[in-house]
């Protein structure tokens, strides 16, 4: 219901969304807990994909996963006697929408932009688009990336597909979105999807992310996770130390 909003709305088109999950996978080659990598996939193959209920197919969704993720905190003062290459939380947001869709309308995710509103402010980011390298935002489904960017505030209403269909997004791209491979090259731990956003952070800003990294040497990376009926976000804004 909400991507036949989505797509409604701002007249996207299915080859669009599935250029999420192709460039996802594609992504996940060079992660080292992908259960779903492929490098070969194309567009043709997630719109041929089996019908799950439509507009979804089964190559749109990330299938549940078992994982953990862990990351070790500490404070300013101390941070040196353990690491020469910190990487700094600077802001966090939550924010939860009513649970009644009749309330609001599916084609934005506001849930995500007061979030993320909230993190921004924390972490002092006045412009989001120019001063935000990379992002990993929760992407259960190909559509819910594009979602989840114009939650961020990345990109305007409905500009997200057309961004991907750019090579905006790509991990070489202005704007690399998902480099990980994301839920859908990695797999969705479902609870644990937050740590793996921020663990991705973590190894990007500390140029730690292998075959993965993103070029340019990235400073700030935002993080992002979805809960419940499509009305839970926390999003998380992390900087190179």
């Amino acid at each position: 219901m909400e991507m036949n909003r989505y797509m409604t709305v701002y007249d996207v088109k299915k080859e669009d969304i599935a250029r999420v999950s192709v460039k996802n996978k594609r992504n996940a080659v060079g992660h080292p807990c992908a259960q779903l990598a492929d490098p070969n996939i194309t567009v043709e193959d997630v719109l041929n994909s089996e019908i799950m209920a439509w507009p979804v197919q089964r190559l749109d969704i990330s299938p549940p996963s078992d994982g953990a993720a862990a990351l070790i905190y500490c404070s300013e003062d101390i941070v040196r006697q353990y690491t020469d290459d910190p990487v700094w939380v600077d802001g966090v947001g939550w924010n939860i929408d009513s649970t009644m869709w009749t309330n609001r309308d599916l084609y934005f995710p506001r849930y995500v932009s007061e979030a993320a509103k909230m993190a921004y402010k924390m972490a002092g980011i006045h412009n989001p688009r120019k001063e935000i390298d990379f992002a990993e935002p929760y992407d259960p489904f190909d559509y819910k990336e594009l979602h989840h960017m114009e939650g961020l505030l990345l990109c305007d209403k409905g500009q997200a597909p057309i961004l991907t269909r750019e090579g905006v997004t790509q991990r070489d791209g202005d704007l690399p979105i998902c480099p990980s491979g994301g839920l859908l090259g990695v797999g969705n731990p479902i609870a644990a999807t937050m740590g793996q956003k921020a663990c991705e952070l973590y190894w990007q800003l500390s140029g730690k992310a292998g075959k993965r990294q993103i070029p340019g040497d990235p400073m700030v990376g935002v993080g992002q996770a979805w809960g419940d009926i499509m009305q839970m976000a926390t999003v998380i804004c992390m900087r190179r130390g």
